[in-house]
């Protein structure tokens, strides 16, 4: 059994000694507390696994208490007299694990408390294996492994900000497999590239004749609801959101009768919504409303620590899907690699272990198959005398980069820069950059 803390919370104080006595016996470390505002100031500092909670206390009701627990954290065991039942249930619809009727034996309680331990082992048990897929060693990956499960937990709005490809989706995910929610929906809306019409009928749903949909609000309830990229949602559409978090409730496209909305929401963004709020082009009150808890990614080049573990990870899991050898990674290559600076962060970092594994599975890799210029290169562009020269030298390796960070998706670079597609194809044969693009890929 793990940490085998308890706080007991009675008025009695012959029967608080009593089961502090008995409890220890059995291994158990026992504090008490013997009115709700004692009991409220112990918790909130100590944050105890386990409480045994009495009802009636002399300064107001014991499910109070239950406004400051995390059930996923902490186990709430209540004790009930003679006419309490009613409130002992409603303290279990309230998040306590379970009641007891007084006059309690030691025996049963000791029984409680053990089911109830060995359920928050298995919870921890599940969390370490959910978090063991946050690949990593630098402190900044140990802070997020620390954060996660506490915002998983809180059921709090989420606002998740850092660079494009760092990651911001993956932790969402994460975030949801660690909540109380975890049982119901993840539902991803990416905002971006969407006229606004059809953003709105992806959210909102919509029983206009001939554009019938169930949207998002209504595939993820219960559940949670990740809007990536929100800072590209039109500002009328802002206003139109914030009102439906306001409200809890939403109201699709062609009806009339509003709907209740029980979801979560985890926004993502790679730009400063402060700042942009500041100058109008983010609503305030949207931004109050996500916003309820914070998290930042940082970009792969401020933890370099992390560039070979996930690296490897992404050749073995590339090598496997494709029922290949893995390529044979040189000593140069990894220290190009923890010197590069990725900037599509891991995004970038995958789409090269893939490429790799297509091309060079079973053979050595050497740094001049990464196809990437080392940074004194990237830097002495500016020493070319010649326009035209340095032009085209940008052109190649900016467009090299693009296919890089989208795996060589031509239909994604074109958006991207916002490039016509024939065009990009054309620029593609001028620099000899074929092998960059995804397989299968043809003009057209």
């Amino acid at each position: 059994m793990g940490c085998k803390k308890v706080l007991i919370v009675e008025d009695e104080k012959p029967t608080a000694e009593n089961l502090q006595l008995l409890l220890e016996l059995e291994g158990f470390s026992v504090d008490l507390a013997y009115d709700l505002k004692t009991a409220k100031e112990k918790f909130l500092k100590y944050r105890y696994p386990l409480v045994v909670l009495d009802i009636l206390l002399p300064d107001g009701e014991g499910i109070e208490l239950l406004n400051l627990v995390n059930p996923s954290l902490t186990k709430v065991v209540v004790l009930t007299a003679h006419g309490t039942v009613e409130t002992a249930v409603k303290a279990v619809k309230m998040g306590a694990f379970d009641y007891l009727q007084k006059p309690i034996t030691v025996k049963e309680l000791i029984k409680v408390l053990k089911k109830a331990l060995q359920q928050l082992e298995n919870a921890q048990s599940e969390e370490e294996d959910i978090l063991s897929s946050l690949l990593g060693s630098s402190e900044a990956v140990k802070r997020l492994k620390e954060k996660i499960p506490l915002l998983a937990a809180e059921d709090k709005n989420i606002l998740i900000r850092g660079e494009e490809g760092v990651g911001k989706s993956f932790i969402a995910r994460l975030i949801h497999l660690l909540s109380p929610r975890r049982e119901f929906p993840f539902v991803k809306v990416t905002v971006g590239g969407k006229e606004q019409f059809e953003l709105e009928r992806e959210l909102f749903g919509s029983s206009l004749p001939g554009k019938e949909r169930e949207g998002a609000f209504e595939k993820a309830q219960r559940g949670t609801l990740l809007l990536s990229g929100i800072e590209n949602m039109p500002l009328s559409l802002q206003k139109k959101l914030a009102k439906v978090l306001e409200t809890k409730s939403f109201t699709p496209l062609g009806d009339n009768a509003p709907k209740y909305l029980n979801v979560r929401i985890i926004a993502t963004t790679s730009k400063n919504l402060y700042e942009m709020a500041q100058r109008g082009k983010f609503d305030e009150n949207l931004l109050m409303r996500i916003n309820e808890a914070e998290l930042e990614i940082p970009p792969l080049r401020e933890r370099r620590e992390d560039i070979v573990p996930l690296f490897e990870h992404f050749l073995e899991e590339f090598a496997k899907e494709s029922g290949v050898q893995k390529p044979i990674i040189s000593d140069e290559v990894i220290e190009f690699l923890q010197t590069y600076d990725f900037p599509a962060n891991v995004r970038e970092l995958k789409n090269i272990a893939e490429r790799l594994v297509l091309l060079y599975h079973g053979k050595v890799v050497n740094v001049s198959d990464l196809q990437l210029s080392p940074k004194e290169e990237r830097e002495n562009i500016f020493s070319i005398q010649n326009w035209r020269e340095a032009k085209k030298s940008f052109e190649r390796e900016y467009l090299k980069r693009k296919l890089v960070e989208t795996g060589g998706d031509i239909k994604k670079v074109a958006k991207m820069i916002n490039l016509d597609i024939s065009n990009i194809y054309r620029k593609i044969k001028e620099y000899n950059l074929e092998e960059f693009l995804k397989k299968g890929t043809e003009k057209g």
